[in-house]
């Protein structure tokens, strides 16, 4: 059932019309039949009035002279009026003198004289009146009229009020069809401009209203706010716009500043990376006494020496692996392997880290799986980059490495029992140069790039990575690789 303030305010103007007028009509009507009751009564009231005034006029002689054949006659003249049903005449004693039934009436006793002199039912009206000569009562005279005529003269003045509230309502409502017209057009085309605007965003729209009541002033007021808003928008327009070309001149050129940075780190690798190589290689040989013996203090600087170069050199390598990818020069190529060999190789080679903090590592194959059509090398990276997280912010436990099929990729998962990762921090350990808070008391060592490249080179490789984390309970990391490659392209 729909509610009366979700109608339309046409629907609403003219209901309210038709109510009130139902309301005034009904309780005029009302009023009038009410009156018609009461007039009937008091109009009988009154005709017997005159009718006990005449027979008992007429009556007196009789009862002076006790005659009661006389009084019969007088009373006999009702015959004239059909709807006086019973008359009775007492003397002045109270004492029965003379009566008068209509034909086919039955005699009626009257309420002893002295009572009430008005008596009203549904079927009759009594009425007692003193008979007064020379101002001495001489007798007493009742009269029953017949009420069904009140009955009947009710009903046809309520089918006369039904026709005026029929009447009265069609008026009311052709009538308030035209008046409402006024306030509801307005008030209509306002809010179907309104839905309007709200649909299509055009401000241009105007609504039309020649009034002066409050209607006008609403329209006024919403003509005034859509031409602020639409000047408004122009301008805002115009102001995005002039920034829009700003930030479109700065975007190039921090993109240009960007690959310009990105290129330059790429081309200096080999001068990078060459220096470093031969510190470590000449700590290696100095190490291994090949240019003299050295003594304890000796191994353990040079030992310093040739650690913090290998670490200088990861770190170098992750900003140059990064800058690659995004300046675009870092390209992969397909080849067709197993991954079982290559798991299988760069586990035992990270098994002893592992070891020397106390943790386990071991991995699972699912067997009987299909070879790869991948870059070898970049899969290889992705997934030492993973252990070597697992390890690093792992205290104590195992890390497991599970390979399994998932539909067309392959699903490699490093599960660790670290600290875990916090919610809020999950998704920002992908991007560059960020580490989180791992709780420890010291900061791990690395650039935070690790995780990073392993993003970007899984989306080179057409695949995806995830983790799963829960503080306390340790991290879950998975790569997805296609084991078919669609692009194939050779690095620079």
């Amino acid at each position: 059932m729909i509610k009366f303030r979700n109608l339309s305010i046409k629907t609403k103007l003219v209901s309210i019309q038709l109510f009130t007028t139902l309301f005034v009509l009904v309780f005029f009507i009302g009023f009038y039949l009410f009156t018609q009751y009461r007039q009937f009564e008091d109009t009988a009231f009154e005709r017997m009035s005159t009718l006990a005034e005449i027979l008992g006029s007429n009556s007196v002689s009789a009862l002076m002279f006790f005659d009661n054949e006389a009084a019969d006659d007088v009373l006999e003249s009702l015959i004239t009026q059909p709807d006086i049903l019973n008359a009775t005449i007492y003397d002045h004693a109270g004492e029965f003198f003379a009566s008068y039934n209509k034909a086919g009436i039955a005699e009626y006793t009257f309420p002893g004289v002295g009572a009430k002199p008005r008596n009203t039912s549904e079927e009759h009206f009594v009425f007692t009146q003193k008979i007064i000569f020379d101002n001495l009562n001489v007798g007493w005279i009742a009269l029953r009229l017949d009420a069904c005529n009140r009955r009947a003269q009710l009903i046809e003045a309520l089918w006369r009020s039904f026709f005026v509230l029929a009447v009265g309502l069609i008026m009311a409502y052709l009538l308030s069809i035209r008046v409402q017209k006024p306030i509801s057009d307005s008030i209509l085309t306002l809010a179907k401009i309104t839905k309007t605007v709200r649909e299509t965003g055009n401000y241009s729209l105007r609504v039309i209203s020649k009034s002066r009541d409050e209607v006008g002033t609403l329209v006024l007021g919403f003509n005034t706010m859509m031409e602020k808003i639409s000047h408004n928008e122009k301008h805002l327009e115009d102001l995005v716009a002039a920034r829009t070309v700003e930030l479109e001149a700065a975007k190039t050129k921090a993109e240009e500043s960007d690959h310009l940075k990105s290129a330059f780190l790429a081309s200096m690798s080999h001068e990078l990376r060459t220096p470093l190589n031969s510190i470590i290689g000449f700590s290696g040989i100095l190490l291994q006494e090949m240019a003299g013996p050295l003594n304890a203090e000796q191994k353990k600087q040079l030992g310093m020496v040739k650690s913090s170069s290998s670490h200088l050199l990861d770190l170098i390598n992750d900003v140059l692996d990064i800058s690659k990818i995004e300046s675009g020069r870092l390209q992969v190529y397909g080849e067709i392997f197993k991954i079982d060999l290559l798991l299988i190789m760069t586990v035992s080679t990270l098994r002893p880290f592992a070891e020397k903090k106390g943790l386990t590592l071991e991995y699972e194959l699912e067997p009987d799986l299909p070879e790869l059509h991948s870059d070898k090398r970049r899969i290889e990276q992705v997934l030492i980059n993973l252990i070597n997280n697992a390890i690093k912010f792992t205290e104590k436990g195992s890390i497991n490495v599970i390979c399994a099929r998932q539909g067309d990729a392959l699903s490699i998962s490093v599960i660790d029992t670290g600290l875990g990762i916090k919610e809020a921090d999950q998704k920002n350990i992908f991007l560059a140069f960020r580490q989180v808070d791992t709780g420890l008391d010291r900061v791990k060592e690395g650039s935070g790039l690790g995780l990073a490249i392993c993003k970007r080179l899984t989306d080179l490789l057409g695949g995806s990575i995830s983790v799963e984390s829960q503080i306390g309970e340790g991290s879950t990391f998975t790569i997805l690789i296609p084991f078919s490659l669609e692009k194939q392209t050779n690095e620079d």
